[in-house]
């Protein structure tokens, strides 16, 4: 199916190489061997690895490896050529033979019978537009007709590459010549004289013309001789490979240097270090990802993406930059940690030194004509007719960082500095200062825009501030729930609403001309703090932050201010930590204030801390491939099975639990796919993969009955295939479980509950209504008696609450029956167990007495009952400790336990005697299990052990509070079980615990227990 769906577009031309986004695999992520000899797809999209130590597949995220141990019908483990044909088979050349994957299976490719026996070193495969499958071989040029190989074109030297042309022409390269086959027969072309003993290891049509690859360079033929090509420099080894994409560009690898030619001429020249030394490889996907296999240091991989990166490469000295700005000329200025550079023709070209400035840091730029206003975090500076300029009335801007700079309508410039704001027309003595006196709240001023109607609004770090009448009056965000936000973009939409970005809060605000709308996570916008706002001619809005680019259309902006329930649809572009679904990784983006941007042709342009990120607004942002899901393997009664879709499995009764492997096969972004599945017949609801590198899915105690498991994935662009990945199975039942035994033993205990009540009545009718009346009768003294027994020795007599011995009876097999449900079993809810402590209680019976104490912990306890809901816990521990259990909660929500807790407590005083007294309680809280990827690390009782640990660390810190013991992020690594479980705390002391508070209550307010 995926033979069929549309190839993307090639990687765009434009680019320099470093502009693609790249990544590497090698031994570490699971290839067999770091040789990446030859690279083909399959039909449903595999990517096929051949290695010096045998076959991978790789389906984005995982390698799979075939050699002669799990696969001994391959000729060799030294992979030199694949190729996949039209009927979907991936065929395997190698130093010992010709072998074809149909299927699942593997099988060597024997000589024709009329073919000299011996051993077939095959170097290359092609096809031709006969659909015949070429192989290059020592002996010639070989065919394979009828699953077996025979001879089509014999060469006395071999033939060590293939290229077949459209027009039936076959071209083989051998030692110094290129063989050429046709309908009039065949042509020997030989090199120029000083490459006739040069091996021709790869043959390409570029421009309209066939290229050479060997190991004395790159030769173009021209008419009937062949040309050296000057572009490509002759290094020890020559030509390793050649390769035309899509977009005809030819790629030429040797041992030091990836070339890129269009035209016939020299695109780019790539250095081959690291991942792109001594390429043997190229091979572009479905989806134009360039595939470059390296002789010794595994596979890279390089996409379009979706930006372009400007730094070191272009030259550019210092790659942290601060300010990015267009000037009048169409010049691109940056502002550096070290001075200022221009951006020209694709070049950066250091224009002032840092040291030239008052603070090496330009932090803010504003180009005009003529000259450039360069803020820094030192003061301000002009650079005007080749040189810096410091202006004696900007002195009072020194030691004051610039955030921004602008010139109003009236030819003012305003200065946003950290000690207030500034304005300066040409000519003054002096910039006038602003500041507390004027109406500042904070002279902290980070962002200046001037609107269509000439209002001068002032962002600071508290609040947003409008200039009126020489004076800064503050601007209300009424309904926001904001006082004073740190304020660090300002932007006017095309219809007049502004946008403010508050730093601190990850947010933007919108004002549509008669109120202001808080936009943040809740209503959709991700949580990054806004430095830039741009508006493109397509209805979206573009912005750019700490985190990364994300755009949203303004239409939905607009409806979200007139409707509060109404969420928006923003889509993350570009950011830092790779998120899934969070677009291209890359840095971004640097600064706050003016100059953080600028949106020109159709383009962002943004500062990072590696130079200048550039993203083309009107470029396409989605990936249109259907991928393909596969369910790969199955394992039943321990055994692995490779699926077969078409067959429906007929499994014995035993087979109960299985385990699924699937994947679903896009490569632009692996790390972004959803991957949904279902086994119907048992749960009709998809279930998402929580982890798309964790691809399997096991179901235990399956009952008999037919079943069809499917898998249906999406790409990064939310794409899904045309169809859904099947394995159906039915799993034969146990004989007790066919309708035949129920039918069978319905009837036997008919019969034998007939007889036996007929035999009963007869003989035994009166002596049995005696018996049952007096067994009744002492059943129930029996009964009444061990209630009464049990109650008092699980029941605490003071407080009427459950005791130990009560828990340790009950818990374990409520533990087991939660393990069984969905949220607790994925580690999403948790038992909480908090353990509680009256604070001062010894004082408390020294002071008033023991019936006084006695009266607090009965108080306690029914307050802690008030608490608890059908099926949580609430145990008296011992002495003034109390224990509760809480049935399955979200994790997140222990937090808030803590705090309802100690406030219901605290809430009201307890009456002793007609006296008051103020009664609080330390609490400590943890959840089980603590590790979700280890729940049978730690047992209840290590638990209880940790929540008193918790608990002493908030009666060492104050009392009245609570505190809880967290899993923190640091990987689990192989721990003795039985040591942790006789000191759990060793958890605490090496980091894999770490203690969240205390915290104690701010306010005592009524409680209110867990809601279900």
């Amino acid at each position: 199916m995926a033979m069929l769906c549309p190839t993307a577009h090639a990687l765009d031309p434009s680019k320099s190489f470093h502009h693609y986004v790249r990544n590497h695999w090698s031994l570490e992520q699971g290839l067999p061997q770091l040789s990446v000899l030859a690279i083909a797809q399959d039909r449903p999209g595999y990517l096929w690895f051949g290695t010096q130590a045998g076959l991978s597949r790789f389906d984005g995220v995982r390698f799979t490896n075939f050699d002669l141990d799990n696969t001994p019908e391959l000729p060799s483990t030294w992979i030199q050529a694949l190729h996949t044909d039209r009927e979907g088979r991936l065929w395997i050349g190698t130093p010992q033979g010709l072998a074809v994957r149909d299927g699942n299976r593997i099988k060597a490719i024997p000589l024709a019978a009329d073919e000299a026996a011996g051993v077939v070193d095959v170097r290359a495969l092609t096809r031709d537009v006969r659909g015949r499958l070429l192989v290059a071989t020592h002996r010639g040029v070989m065919v394979v007709v009828a699953d077996r190989l025979r001879t089509l074109h014999p060469i006395d030297d071999g033939a060590l590459s293939l290229h077949a042309d459209d027009d039936g022409t076959l071209w083989a390269g051998g030692r110094g010549r290129v063989h050429a086959f046709d309908g009039t027969g065949e042509r020997v072309l030989k090199l120029p004289a000083g490459a006739s003993l040069a091996t021709v290891t790869s043959l390409a049509r570029h421009d309209g013309r066939l290229w050479a690859g060997c190991d004395a360079g790159l030769f173009v033929l021209d008419g009937q001789h062949w040309q050296r090509d000057r572009n490509v420099v002759a290094v020890s080894g020559g030509v390793q490979t050649l390769h035309e994409d899509r977009d005809g560009i030819l790629w030429v690898s040797t041992r030091d240097t990836v070339y890129r030619l269009q035209n016939g001429r020299l695109l780019e020249r790539i250095a081959a270090d690291g991942p792109l030394a001594e390429i043997r490889a190229f091979y572009e996907d479905r989806e134009s990802n360039l595939w470059l296999g390296s002789n010794n240091e595994g596979v890279s991989r390089a996409w379009n993406g979706w930006t372009r990166r400007y730094s070191r490469a272009e030259g550019l000295q210092q790659p942290l930059l601060w300010s990015v700005a267009q000037a009048p000329d169409g010049r691109v200025w940056v502002g550096s940690d070290d001075g200022v550079s221009v951006l020209e023709g694709g070049r950066f070209r250091s224009l002032i030194a840092g040291r030239d400035l008052p603070h090496p840091a330009a932090y803010s730029l504003l180009p005009e004509n003529g000259q450039t206003w360069i803020g820094t975090r030192d003061g301000a500076a002009v650079y005007r007719d080749g040189r810096v300029q410091r202006p004696r009335a900007l002195a009072a801007l020194d030691a004051a960082q610039v955030n921004g700079i602008i010139r109003d309508r009236q030819g003012r410039l305003w200065f946003a500095t950290s000690n207030g704001l500034y304005r300066w027309r040409e000519g003054d003595e002096r910039a006038r200062h602003y500041g507390e006196r004027e109406g500042l709240r904070d002279i902290r001023v980070r962002v200046l825009m001037e609107t269509r109607d000439g209002r001068l609004l002032v962002g600071t770090q508290s609040g947003l501030y409008e200039f009126v009448d020489e004076h800064l009056v503050q601007v209300p965000l009424t309904g926001t729930g904001l006082d004073a936000p740190h304020i660090v973009s300002l932007y006017e939409l095309a219809g007049g609403q502004w946008l403010a970005g508050a730093l601190s809060e990850e947010l933007m605000l919108l004002f549509d001309g008669h109120r202001w709308t808080r936009l943040d996570k809740s209503r959709g916008i991700p949580a990054n703090a806004p430095f830039f706002f741009a508006e493109d001619p397509g209805g979206f809005l573009w912005t750019a932050g700490l985190r990364g680019i994300y755009r949203v259309p303004v239409a939905e902006l607009l409806d979200a201010a007139d409707d509060p329930a109404r969420r928006v649809n923003a889509r993350t572009l570009l950011n830092e930590r790779g998120d899934r679904h969070g677009g291209q990784k890359g840095d971004c983006c640097n600064g706050a204030g003016n100059s953080r941007g600028f949106l020109a042709d159709n383009a962002l342009w943004l500062p990072t801390r590696d130079g200048v990120v550039v993203m083309a607004t009107d470029q396409s942002l989605s990936n249109d491939y259907l991928p393909e899901s596969v369910v790969e393997r199955v394992q039943v009664q321990g055994q692995w099975r490779p699926a077969e879709r078409a067959t429906e499995w007929s499994l014995p009764s035993a087979a109960r639990d299985l385990r699924f492997e699937f994947t679903t096969l896009s490569f632009q972004a692996s790390d972004h796919i959803d991957i949904r599945y279902r086994l119907k017949g048992y749960d009709d609801e998809w279930k998402l993969l929580d982890d798309p590198h964790q691809r399997s899915a096991t179901y235990t105690n399956l009952p008999a009955g037919r079943y069809v498991f499917e898998v249906l994935g999406t790409n990064n662009s939310g794409v899904s295939g045309r169809a859904a990945a099947t394995q159906a199975f039915a799993i034969a039942p146990y004989f007790y479980e066919s309708p035949w035994f129920y039918l069978l033993l319905a009837f036997a205990l008919a019969v034998l509950v007939l007889l036996s009540n007929r035999w009963v009545l007869r003989r035994h009718h009166n002596r049995r209504v005696a018996l049952e009346r007096l067994v009744e009768q002492r059943t129930r003294d029996l009964q009444q008696a061990n209630r009464q027994l049990e109650a008092i020795s699980l029941t605490d007599p003071l407080t009427g609450l459950h005791n130990r011995r009560y828990l340790t009876r009950q818990l374990p097999a409520d533990i087991a029956y939660y393990q069984r449900m969905p949220g607790f079993a994925a580690g999403v809810d948790v038992l909480a167990f908090a353990l509680l402590d009256i604070d001062h209680f010894k004082s408390i019976n020294d002071g008033h007495g023991h019936q006084a104490g006695d009266h607090v912990l009965q108080t306690v306890a029914h307050r802690l009952r008030t608490l608890s809901r059908d099926g949580d816990y609430v145990i008296r521990w011992g002495g003034e400790e109390f224990l509760m259990v809480f049935r399955p909660m979200p994790r997140h929500e222990l937090h808030a336990l803590g705090r309802r807790i100690c406030t219901a407590i605290a809430a009201e005083p307890v009456d002793v005697t007609g006296t008051q007294l103020q009664v609080t309680a330390s609490l400590g809280l943890i959840g089980y299990p603590p590790f979700p990827s280890a729940p049978d690390l730690l047992g209840w009782e290590q638990l209880v052990s940790l929540a008193d640990r918790a608990l002493y660390e908030v009666k060492a810190h104050g009392r009245n509070g609570w505190a809880l013991y967290e899993a923190t992020p640091l990987a689990l690594p192989a721990v003795d079980a039985d040591q942790v479980r006789r000191d759990p705390g060793e958890l605490v002391r090496s980091g894999h615990l770490a203690l969240r508070g205390p915290h104690h209550p701010a306010t005592t307010t009524s409680p209110s227990a867990p809601q279900d």
